[in-house]
């Protein structure tokens, strides 16, 4: 799996996780689609859906208003785990804890349609 996560000098990982079952939209060079963000932390992410972008590839995350880029790591079937550019600032962090806060009790599928409109995926 590499470096995902770490920090200089391996061992465990220093950035907190927070696990939030967030839908993000992913943007390649080639398409977009949604994938739910597992978890994130100041230096990467882990995303899960379909047909997402494999090991190396650079990408575009959006989600909540946030957006970062960065590049898959690792692949592990429905799941990836990406490494931000740049770390996110404490305050992105909290911005998404809060959105998922309010997302809670809300189903994924409703949630998924929701931001696909907001997006101007789906008109």
């Amino acid at each position: 799996m590499g470096e995902f996560g770490k920090r200089k000098g391996g061992g465990r990982r220093s950035a907190a996780r927070t696990s939030l079952p967030l839908i993000a939209v992913i943007t390649t060079l080639r398409d977009s689609r949604s994938a739910v963000l597992a978890d994130v932390s100041e230096t990467g992410a882990r995303l899960r859906g379909r047909d997402l972008p494999p090991e190396h590839e650079d990408l575009f995350i959006a989600v909540e208003g946030l957006s970062v880029f960065g590049t898959v790591a690792w692949a592990d079937g429905d799941e990836r785990g990406v490494s931000f550019d740049a770390p996110l600032h404490a305050e992105d962090e909290a911005l998404l804890r809060k959105q998922m806060v309010h997302a809670q009790g809300l189903p994924l599928e409703l949630k998924a349609a929701f931001d696909d409109w907001a997006q101007g995926f789906a008109r």
